[in-house]
């Protein structure tokens, strides 16, 4: 009975359970030897062991067996309690950062994408640049990252990139022809312009946090941004080069 077999089911018999082995000590043999009105098969899958038992309609001896897989708790990638209450909303999270050594100077940003129980981080660096520069295109990379229409919501330092978009400047400038004042033109026109088209995209909130304070998001992104800032070889910031022979 036991030839050919690779699983055993040992209903009743000394140690009811699953066998791996028929022979030895602690094979199924030595469950059913001697007893009397034993209960056994053999199964050549753990499939079909499974289906003859639940036809049994012995639960107990089933849920030992064959206990159902335990729930793990959902994976979230960060500690952070806001953003984690977000992404159990279905929102994308983006914490955004940037800066200039010396500003302007060598600068970079540095970007933490949240989305579900993932997590993708982003950064990037150039030559010479500004600090404000590099937080508004933290915030374009990373809602350029997104495939598709979504609802994300931007943690930011910076207040001029959270004013920028809250409190209309960057609209009304755009709609001045990028014209801050009647004699001044607006800075950083070229990254407000791909940013206003994102927004228009995705359904965007900012939210300002206060840099340095243990944020550990925030502290990510700035820790990217400052590692960008410093590679060797940095390209060139054209848009930022233009403004300033423009």
């Amino acid at each position: 009975m036991a030839k050919g077999k690779k699983v055993y089911i040992v209903v009743k018999g000394r140690k009811p359970g699953l066998y791996h082995t028929w022979l030895g000590p602690n094979g199924a043999q030595a469950q059913i030897s001697g007893v009397s009105g034993s209960l056994f098969k053999g199964f050549q899958t753990l499939d079909e062991a499974r289906e003859w038992l639940s036809g049994l309609g012995d639960t107990d001896l089933i849920q030992k067996i064959f206990p159902a897989p335990k729930r793990s708790r959902p994976r979230f990638p960060t500690t952070n309690d806001s953003a984690r209450a977000l992404l159990g909303e279905g929102k994308v999270v983006l914490y955004t950062d940037g800066g200039a050594i010396k500003n302007p100077g060598p600068g970079g940003y540095g970007v933490v994408l949240l989305y579900k129980d993932h997590r993708k981080e982003m950064s990037g660096g150039f030559r010479f640049t500004t600090n404000n520069r590099m937080e508004l295109l933290a915030c374009i990379m990373g809602l350029k990252s997104l495939k598709w229409k979504c609802p994300v919501v931007v943690f930011t330092d910076s207040m001029y990139l959270k004013k920028g978009i809250v409190n209309g400047w960057a609209r009304k400038w755009q709609a001045n022809n990028w014209m801050r004042t009647p004699e001044h033109k607006a800075k950083n026109a070229d990254l407000w312009a791909q940013l206003l088209l994102l927004c228009d995209k995705h359904d965007v909130e900012f939210h300002w946090v206060k840099g340095h304070s243990g944020n550990p998001d925030n502290e990510r992104c700035d820790q990217l941004a400052t590692a960008a800032a410093k590679q060797p070889k940095l390209p060139q910031d054209t848009g930022y080069n233009q403004s300033l022979t423009g």
